[in-house]
C-alpha cells in the first residue's frame, strides 16, 4: 500500500455514528464549522462562547481558531487551565467555574472544549453541572480525543490518585474533529491514539494496523475506526475492557506521571496477546517494550486488589487478534496465576 499524503483532498465529512448530534470531521473546519453552529444558535442577546484550553494548543492556535471566531464578531473568552490527565479534577472545574460567573455566562451561551481528553472531560463536566446544565461543543486536538471522547455520553473525573471515579452524564451539542491540529500533537500524546487504534484492529479487523504502519490519511483512518467502533459495540460491549486490569494497574501505580495512557495500553496488549508484528509495530510507533520502575508483584497487587469485588466469578476479555473476542469466567485464584504469567512478558 502506497504511503498517503497527510494533507491530500481537503473536505469535511460526518462520522457515522449512533449519536444523535453531528461528528464532524475534516481539514481546515474547525473555526468554520463552530461559527455556524453560534450563528444557527437562537438567543434574545448575542451568543457568548467560552473556550475552555490550555496553554500549548491556545498558543499554536490561537490566530487560526480563536482570531477567526472573533473576526466574525463572535464574543470569545479563553479560559485557560492544565491540560495534564493528573490535573482533570475538581480544582479544574471550580476553576472554570469562577471565570463563567465573572463573564455572567448564561444558559443561552455556548462551552466550547478545544484540546486533548482531558480538557474535553472538564469541559463536558462543567456543562452538566453548571446553571443545571449548558450548551456546549467539543473541538479535540489530540487523536484519542478525536478516536474516544467524541461518542462518550459520560464525563469522568480523577479524585486524589484515582482515576475516572467521579462521572456525570454528558451530550454536546456537535462535535468538531479537525485533522490538522494532529499536525502539531507531540508524538508522545500520539501515541494515545496509536495504541487505541491498535486495540480497535485486535478486537475488529486486525487489517486496520496497516494504517498505522503506512502512515495513512489519518481523516480516513479516523472514519475507519468509528466504523470499527460501532461493530465491536454490537457483537460485544465489554470488549474494550481487553487489557484493563493491566492498564490500570499501571496507571494507579505512577499515578500518570511515568507513562501515558497510550503506552499502558500497549503493555496491556503485549502482555495479554504477545505477538512477533504487534512488537515490530511497537517499534516502529516508538513504544516501550519492558517496563520500568515497578516491580510485577507491585502490579500483580493492585490487579488483585481491583478485581477483588468480583469474587470467584474474574471477567477477563481474551482477544486473538483477528477480530476474535471472548470473555472468561475465572476465580481469583486462577486469575492471580493467569495475571502473574501476563506480567512476566513485561516486567
Amino acid at each position: 500500500m502506497e504511503k498517503e499524503d497527510v494533507f491530500r483532498m481537503p473536505s469535511v465529512k460526518r462520522v457515522e455514528s449512533k449519536c444523535s448530534y453531528p461528528l464532524e470531521c475534516g481539514r481546515e473546519i474547525a473555526s468554520d464549522c463552530l461559527i455556524k453552529l453560534v450563528e444557527g444558535m437562537t438567543s434574545s442577546q448575542p451568543v457568548k462562547v467560552a473556550i475552555v484550553t490550555d496553554k500549548e494548543v491556545n498558543g499554536l492556535h490561537h490566530m487560526s481558531f480563536v482570531s477567526e471566531l472573533e473576526s466574525r464578531g463572535i464574543m470569545t473568552t479563553v479560559i485557560m487551565i492544565d491540560g495534564r490527565q493528573s490535573s482533570k479534577n475538581f480544582d479544574a472545574v471550580m476553576s472554570v467555574f469562577e471565570r463563567l460567573m465573572d463573564i455572567s455566562f448564561t444558559g443561552e451561551d455556548l462551552l466550547v472544549g478545544w484540546g486533548g481528553g482531558s480538557i474535553l472531560d472538564v469541559t463536558a463536566f462543567v456543562a452538566a453541572t453548571f446553571l443545571g446544565g449548558l450548551k456546549y461543543c467539543l473541538v479535540p486536538t489530540s487523536l484519542l480525543g478525536m478516536l474516544e471522547s467524541a461518542e462518550a455520553d459520560t464525563t469522568y473525573l480523577n479524585y486524589m490518585s484515582h482515576k475516572d471515579c467521579v462521572s456525570v452524564k454528558c451530550k454536546p451539542v456537535a462535535v468538531i474533529m479537525d485533522v490538522d491540529f494532529l499536525t502539531t500533537l507531540p508524538e508522545h500524546f500520539m501515541k494515545n491514539g496509536y495504541a487505541q487504534i491498535i486495540q480497535y484492529g485486535m478486537l475488529d479487523q486486525i487489517t486496520l494496523l496497516n494504517r498505522l504502519v503506512n502512515h495513512s490519511d489519518m481523516f480516513i483512518t479516523i472514519d475507519e475506526c468509528y466504523l470499527a467502533k460501532s461493530r465491536i459495540m454490537e457483537y460485544n460491549s465489554h470488549a474494550f475492557d481487553f487489557g484493563r486490569e493491566i492498564k490500570e494497574a499501571i496507571l494507579e501505580h505512577f499515578r500518570f506521571l511515568r507513562y501515558s495512557e497510550g503506552e499502558a495500553l500497549a503493555f496491556a496488549m503485549a502482555a495479554m496477546n504477545p505477538s512477533d508484528a504487534l512488537l515490530k509495530l511497537y517499534d516502529l510507533l516508538g513504544f516501550p517494550r519492558k517496563l520500568e520502575g515497578v516491580s510485577k508483584d507491585s502490579l500483580l497487587r493492585r490487579i488483585m486488589k481491583n478485581i477483588a469485588p468480583y469474587k470467584d466469578e474474574v471477567p477477563v476479555i481474551m482477544a486473538s487478534g483477528n477480530g476474535t473476542v471472548k470473555e472468561l469466567k475465572m476465580t481469583a485464584a486462577e486469575a492471580m496465576l493467569f495475571f502473574s504469567k501476563k506480567l512476566d512478558i513485561i516486567c
